[in-house]
């Protein structure tokens, strides 16, 4: 296997855990920063003799990392794929205090051949339990299912769990110190970006809240009991699953009230044909009929008890218009979850909280 370059600067990275133990280490897990981790494991160099524990590895991302630990991929798409496309060598022997010294190399045809690892192996199949490098606070959410589902009810359910879910971290790491520049700009964009005329829009609204959340920041699915009595768990984070459950219960004991308020601000918008009018091109801000959407939506704001409205209206470049139709797409999802357990198919949600 070729090294590269000449003479390259020595390049390091810390020891986190070894992740398989057989006889000795055969794979294991470096850090060079938080977005850069690197996979390696162990072999016998072909032609080469003096490493006493000579690992290969490839250098990925957290977000790689993020989908390996939870079984999306197997080891060899790490190897195959990595995110910075860098592959290393080092001798597990030269570790001093943690930190590992590595020699940058080729993933070439020998490399994939005789130490790229097969596929078929997933993070479940490691013999050592994996660290938890997640957030504090995750938590496992249960709906409880009864009556009759098909596929396409647990499609419509998780679809109206994850935009609300969405929604609210998004909101949370705006306005988190901690929550990069480019990632509260991403926020801002899925607020401001669309002309929100109809339902593509919102779809487009959402789809850019999802795709802006890190790997490890979404919802995933753990249990799911396809049956009558049936079961679906989501895992995310319980300040996020809090802020779901007080809209769920507003709705359960002001839904006709939350109704109205909702209807009232939309047919102000359908006698003003302002539902398909583009909010950034075609509605003036300015104006008292601006001012009376404005007031019409923190209204709908209130009944749904919104952590942070003015925040929603910031966001939205302080568009009345725009911030109007954003609460309604919000209430249609809050109404269609909220009709999954209104119809007896679910159970109220139950949370686990991991710290209990």
């Amino acid at each position: 296997m070729a090294k590269v370059g000449k003479s390259p600067p020595q390049q390091t990275a810390k020891l986190v855990q070894v992740l398989e133990y057989v006889d000795g280490p055969q794979a294991v897990l470096l850090e060079k920063s938080d977005d850069q981790k690197i996979v390696a494991v162990a072999i016998n160099p072909i032609g080469e003799k003096t490493k006493k524990y000579p690992f290969f590895g490839a250098e990925i991302s957290f977000d790689q990392w993020q989908r390996y630990r939870r079984d999306f991929v197997d080891l060899r798409f790490l190897f195959m794929f990595p995110r910075w496309r860098r592959w290393f060598e080092f001798d597990l022997a030269d570790v001093t205090d943690k930190i590992v010294p590595l020699t940058v190399v080729q993933k070439d045809a020998t490399a994939e051949q005789f130490y790229v690892p097969d596929a078929g192996f997933f993070a479940s199949d490691h013999s050592e339990p994996i660290f938890s490098d997640e957030t504090e606070g995750l938590a496992t959410q249960t709906y409880l299912t009864d009556g009759k589902w098909d596929l396409p009810h647990f499609t419509a359910l998780y679809h109206q769990i994850t935009d609300l879910y969405a929604f609210h971290l998004s909101l949370k790491k705006f306005v988190n110190a901690n929550t990069p520049i480019d990632q509260r700009r991403h926020i801002r964009d899925a607020f401001t970006g669309h002309p929100l005329k109809g339902g593509s829009s919102y779809v487009n609204l959402y789809s850019d809240l999802h795709s802006n959340q890190l790997f490890g920041e979404r919802l995933s699915v753990g249990k799911l009991q396809y049956a009558s009595p049936g079961q679906v768990d989501v895992r995310g984070r319980l300040d996020i699953f809090a802020e779901m459950a007080l809209s769920l219960s507003q709705f359960e004991g002001r839904y006709r009230e939350i109704k109205e308020v909702y209807n009232a601000l939309h047919l102000f918008l359908q006698k003003g044909k302002m539902l398909r009018m583009d909010a950034d091109d075609e509605f003036d801000n300015s104006t008292a009929i601006a001012r009376r959407v404005r007031a019409l939506a923190d209204d709908l704001a209130g009944v749904l008890k919104l952590e942070k409205p003015a925040l929603i209206y910031d966001l939205t470049g302080k568009n009345a218009l725009k911030y109007a139709k954003v609460l309604l797409a919000h209430f249609r999802r809050i109404e269609r979850y909220f009709f999954f357990f209104a119809e007896g198919r679910i159970k109220e949600p139950q949370i686990i909280d991991p710290s209990e």
